[in-house]
């Protein structure tokens, strides 16, 4: 009996292709399911919890806005905001929705205890997220003209969210 030979770099790299088609086939279909849907009153004004007035879809008209559903109870949300923080701090306009996490002064505080200056609005009883029919935190939407472009939920990194806006732009 022959001894078996050593698996070939081309075998490993098939098998690698193969096994990253499968979970980006998976991660498509997660965000297909979870995605979520464009209000029929979303070109409206929303206040931040430091006291600013921003319209989501009027802001998407110039350049993408990223919408970003979280929550302060949320685990994988603690693992995403510093991605998000760091678009902000790109130039990037950002506009949170923090679900079901007190009051403004309450975000406001968990804000400036992790050092993160997205601007964030208060949705104490969940109803924007309901009206966007989110269903899973953190749930990030880029808007543009108006639109949802692309949609993702889960833990999500910097450079797939710079590419998800790149891909917006277009």
């Amino acid at each position: 009996m022959k001894p078996a030979r050593p698996k070939s770099l081309r075998y490993w790299l098939r098998q690698a292709s193969q096994t990253l088609l499968l979970i980006f086939a998976v991660m498509w279909l997660f965000d297909w399911w979870r995605a979520p849907v464009l209000p029929a009153d979303a070109d409206q004004t929303l206040h931040t919890a430091d006291g600013r007035a921003l319209n989501p879809a009027e802001l998407s008209r110039q350049e993408p806005v990223v919408l970003y559903f979280w929550g302060s109870w949320c685990g994988i949300c603690r693992h995403t905001s510093p991605a998000i923080e760091q678009l902000r701090q790109d130039g990037v306009r950002v506009l949170s929705i923090a679900t079901a996490s007190g009051s403004e002064a309450d975000i406001a505080g968990y804000l400036k205890q992790h050092g993160w200056q997205f601007p964030a609005v208060a949705d104490p009883q969940g109803r924007l997220a309901a009206a966007w029919q989110i269903k899973a935190f953190p749930t990030i939407v880029i808007l543009r003209h108006g639109k949802i472009r692309h949609s993702t939920s889960g833990i999500s990194s910097y450079y797939g969210l710079k590419a998800r806006l790149a891909w917006a732009a277009w």
